[in-house]
């Protein structure tokens, strides 16, 4: 199985798209409360989350990410996933 494709896939037509739309949704409510704390803290992470997974997007470019780390990626994100539908 190749992991790194797998990885790509899933970074491109599911992840990133649903970080992208929950920055973009944390910047309207920011936009109404401009003075909350837990918001502006989410936005970071999000932030950080996207930098994180474009980081990964350029490592798969340039192939310098191995078949390992992509599993260990993907298993995160099936972890994350799992942990979000419990809610």
């Amino acid at each position: 199985m190749d992991y790194i494709k797998d990885l790509e896939n899933i970074l491109k037509t599911d992840v990133l798209l649903e970080v992208n739309e929950n920055i973009q949704e944390l910047k309207k409510e920011l936009e109404k409360n401009k003075n909350s704390k837990a918001l502006k803290e989410e936005l970071k992470y999000m932030n950080e989350v996207k930098k994180y997974f474009d980081e990964v997007l350029i490592d798969i470019e340039n192939k310098t990410i191995t078949q390992e780390e992509a599993l260990d990626i993907l298993e995160g994100l099936e972890d994350m996933k799992v942990e979000n539908q419990e809610i």
